[in-house]
């Protein structure tokens, strides 16, 4: 909802001019080359996601930014509850730097090896929220690549449904859909800032945290203009 509605807010707020069924071929300013139009410009900002190859393919060759696929599912339970807020159990723990300071996360951690491997392997933490259908949203699972498989993998999705158990014990369920999305993520860093040519400004990297920072930091950048 979110997604859909914000382009229409940043229209209504700020006169956006919004351009879709088509794709930047050439950012060459003040000239930007779509493969239907050509726009005048004074600025652009590249916000390409996981797609480094369409636009200054040699800058994100010389940085250690990836692609990370996750897979997530969409449940009914047909007995209905209500989760409150969403929710996340100890996995979380160990799969954001932001805890990486707590002093016991080595302990947690070898008991969540010894308990199951796997878990590691496919960089599992799970987040559960719900939507106003009452419809439970579950993820997720990390795989760091360069180039990313179509294929999703069921050993996955019923790892992160067991565990799902551990602290929401819904057994009573139909499962809805099954996905993946890809994002780019820049280990280390909070985001990857490149200016490629005088005026131009890449803009990627912000991993799992995008819907939560990307709006500062739009109004960081376009404050220094």
């Amino acid at each position: 909802e979110a997604i859909r509605s914000i382009p229409l807010w940043l229209e209504e707020k700020y006169g956006l001019v919004r351009r879709y069924g088509q794709v930047v071929t050439e950012i060459n300013l003040p000239y930007i080359r779509t493969s239907r139009e050509i726009w005048n410009v004074e600025r652009a900002v590249v916000c390409s996601g996981a797609d480094f190859e369409s636009l200054y393919p040699y800058e994100y060759d010389q940085q250690d930014i990836i692609k990370c696929k996750l897979q997530m599912m969409k449940i009914a339970c047909n007995t209905p509850i209500d989760i409150g807020p969403s929710l996340c159990a100890g996995l979380t723990l160990r799969h954001y730097s932001a805890f990486s300071k707590c002093k016991t996360l080595e302990k947690l951690d070898r008991r969540f090896d010894r308990e199951n491997p796997k878990l590691k392997e496919h960089g599992i933490h799970i987040l559960v929220s719900q939507n106003d259908q009452g419809e439970l949203i579950i993820g997720d699972s990390h795989h760091y690549y360069k180039t990313i498989e179509p294929f999703d993998s069921e050993e996955v999705n019923n790892l992160i449904l067991k565990y799902l158990q551990c602290f929401l014990p819904v057994t009573d369920y139909t499962i809805l859909e099954r996905w993946h999305g890809v994002y780019p993520k820049y280990p280390g860093h909070l985001n990857l800032l490149l200016e490629p040519a005088p005026g131009v400004q890449i803009v990627n990297g912000l991993g799992g945290a995008g819907m939560t920072m990307s709006f500062g930091l739009a109004e960081e950048i376009v404050s220094k203009w």
